[in-house]
C-alpha cells in the first residue's frame, strides 16, 4: 500500500492502524488509552488526525490503514481538537490526584505542557474535592 503522511509518500504492508504507521515512522501523537497488547478503546480522543477518507477527524487508535490514505498530524484543525480534548480532561481532572502529588509524574501534566494551551473557557471559582 501507498500511503501519504503529512505529504510524505510511504510504502506499508500489512494491516496496521494509523497509530500504529505513525509510530512506526517517529510520528508520535498523543495518547492516553492505547497499549499494544489491549483491545482498542478510543475512549481519550487524543491522538485524533485528519485523514482523506473521511470528513471529519478520526482517532488513530482505531482507524484501518487503506491504500492511498493522506493522513495529516498537525494542521490547524487537529491542533485545536486536540487542545479542546485535553481541556476538557483537565476541566474533569481530580484535584487531589495522587500521582500528580508524587512530583508531578503524571501524563495528563505532561500532555498539558507539550499540546495544551494556558487558556480556558471554563471557569469554575471553588472546585470541591470530595472527601470520603
Amino acid at each position: 500500500m501507498k500511503i501519504w503522511i503529512n505529504n510524505n509518500c510511504y510504502n506499508v504492508t500489512g494491516n496496521y492502524t494509523v497509530f500504529q504507521i505513525l509510530n512506526k515512522f517517529g510520528i508520535n501523537l498523543p495518547c492516553f488509552c492505547y497499549h499494544e497488547k489491549l483491545t482498542i478503546a478510543g475512549n481519550c480522543r487524543m491522538c485524533l488526525v485528519e485523514v482523506s477518507t473521511s470528513v471529519n477527524l478520526v482517532i488513530a487508535c482505531a482507524m484501518p490503514v487503506v491504500n492511498k490514505m493522506k493522513i495529516y498530524t498537525s494542521t490547524r484543525r487537529v491542533i485545536c481538537a486536540r487542545e479542546n480534548v485535553l481541556e476538557f480532561l483537565l476541566l474533569n481532572h481530580p484535584l487531589d490526584c495522587p500521582i500528580c502529588d508524587q512530583a508531578g509524574e503524571c501524563d495528563l501534566q505532561d500532555l498539558s505542557m507539550m499540546v495544551g494551551t494556558d487558556k480556558s473557557r471554563f471557569y469554575e471559582f471553588v472546585k470541591r474535592q470530595l472527601i470520603i
